[in-house]
């Protein structure tokens, strides 16, 4: 992927452009050296010099934290731009290839960047900020406005520059139009480019005064950096949330439909048919299965809403774990299908934990439901056992198994292993959030420990009870 100021989200192949990365890489090293030379011979006062290091710092800190803008179609954008055109105004085009090398060399060998993308990049600065620096001096003649033409210049040869080597780099990758990048690069990225150039221009002026003058600049640029990262977090949390509203309604309308058909099915054909007795209790065990399912259904829902809304405070006193979990695994075995047992393990004697009853029992038989449904055969282990002053509870199954990479997401409120039920596996997603907001509210900790055809084991402990 090709690093530039502004676009962060086209992945290119830099091993299919050696074509082009290799050429601007060994033109910026040339340039750099050229300009190393040059701020030899220029000797440079102290002055100049704290002045191109702290633009160099401040460069490398913006390189190294982009900024999403909200309404921009192209990812982060770097504000390191608004230094390097300042310090190719103030300073020349050879202060500004040595601080474009520099801030972007530093972020790239931080974040061990493959060799050819950093070499493309830095070529990209180098050349990109020696051209600001060399249209800027056109423009140098002691005055207000041809400084603030030389920055608004500098910025405009930058990003063309920059623009330019892109969309090459990203043509050669993916085999299109030059013309057709290049025009669609430069409209998704005119609106970051006249705000930083903006920028770049307040800089210069407020730094040709007073450098301490322009470290003003600073905290408006910080607070709004700052700002735009939080608003783009929060707005990238509301449209998750709200993606995850419309899964959850297609969900349940889906999850309520199927019980709902099937009880309307089995009530009109006992209203409308003469059957034996043997067919009339089939067709009520329907509805009463159903229906109990849609009461799990509603009652999963309620619980939801009590737990976001913090009503759902656990009444914790000392419960025996043992005989509660054995009630659980004895209403779990009376609809367990063909081929599938449930068993219990532990540890004897058993240590009283401080819990809430009927919240643990919802917690256990969650797991137990869940273990039962993704098995289909073989058994389902229920261990507890004492811990380090906790008692853990562990439900085993010998299921598919869940991914490393869907482990944590597992526990979040609508998400589900297999959204589209490729494998006939239905549910809401919300059993193992209400899991973990429970077993959360009674001072626990939960987690799950799986890899893919090997099954999954849910644990969760408990703090003993203390004793009176």
């Amino acid at each position: 992927m090709a690093h530039t100021h502004i676009l962060r989200s086209s992945r290119v192949r830099l091993d299919a452009t050696v074509a082009v990365w290799v050429p601007v890489a060994v033109s910026g090293g040339v340039t750099l050296i050229v300009a190393v030379a040059s701020l030899a011979q220029d000797n440079l006062s102290w002055h100049d010099i704290v002045g191109i290091a702290l633009l160099i710092a401040a460069a490398t800190l913006a390189e190294a934290f982009p900024v999403p803008i909200e309404g921009v179609a192209v990812g982060s954008t770097s504000l390191a731009t608004i230094f390097l055109v300042a310090g190719a105004t103030i300073y020349g085009w050879a202060a500004a290839a040595v601080a474009g090398f520099l801030a972007m060399a530093l972020v790239e060998l931080a974040w061990r960047r493959p060799f050819s993308r950093a070499a493309f990049n830095c070529g990209v600065y180098v050349l990109a900020a020696a051209g600001a620096g060399g249209v800027a001096d056109r423009f140098q003649d002691g005055t207000l406005l041809g400084l603030s033409l030389g920055a608004i210049a500098a910025a405009g040869t930058f990003y063309v520059v920059n623009i330019a080597l892109l969309a090459a780099v990203v043509t050669r990758s993916r085999g299109i139009a030059y013309g057709s990048t290049l025009t669609n690069y430069a409209q998704l990225t005119f609106v970051p480019f006249t705000v930083m150039a903006s920028l770049a221009v307040i800089l210069v002026v407020l730094w040709d005064r007073s450098p301490f003058v322009a470290v003003v600049l600073v905290g408006p640029l910080l607070a709004t950096a700052l700002y735009q990262r939080w608003i783009h977090g929060a707005l990238n949390r509301l449209r998750e949330f709200d993606r995850l509203k419309d899964e959850f309604i297609a969900i349940v309308s889906h999850e309520l439909r199927t019980p709902l058909t099937s009880v309307y099915g089995a009530a009109m054909t006992l209203e409308k048919q003469q059957l034996d007795d043997d067919r009339q209790h089939q067709l009520l065990e329907i509805i009463s299965t159903e229906a109990a399912r849609l009461s799990h259904l509603l009652d999963d829902i309620l619980w939801v809403s009590r737990l976001d809304s913090g009503s759902a405070r656990p009444y914790i006193t000392p419960v025996e774990p043992l005989p509660l979990t054995e009630e659980v695994v004895d209403a779990a075995r009376t609809h367990l299908p063909g081929g599938l047992s449930v068993e219990i393990l532990h540890d004897s004697p058993l240590p009283e934990v401080a819990a809430d009853p009927d919240r643990l029992r919802q917690v256990l038989v969650n797991l137990i439901e869940n273990a039962v449904k993704y098995s289909r055969e073989g058994r389902v282990q229920v261990r507890l056992g004492s811990h380090y002053g906790t008692v853990r509870f562990s439900v085993r199954d010998e299921g598919p198994g869940i991914p490393l990479s869907q482990q944590e997401r597992i526990f979040e409120k609508f998400y589900r292993l297999d959204p589209n039920m490729t494998k006939g596996v239905g549910g809401t997603g919300l059993g193992l959030y209400i899991c973990r907001e429970l077993v959360d509210a009674m001072n626990g900790d939960i987690w799950v420990e799986s890899a893919p055809g090997a099954g999954s084991t849910f644990s969760f402990e408990l703090p003993v009870a203390q004793a009176p």
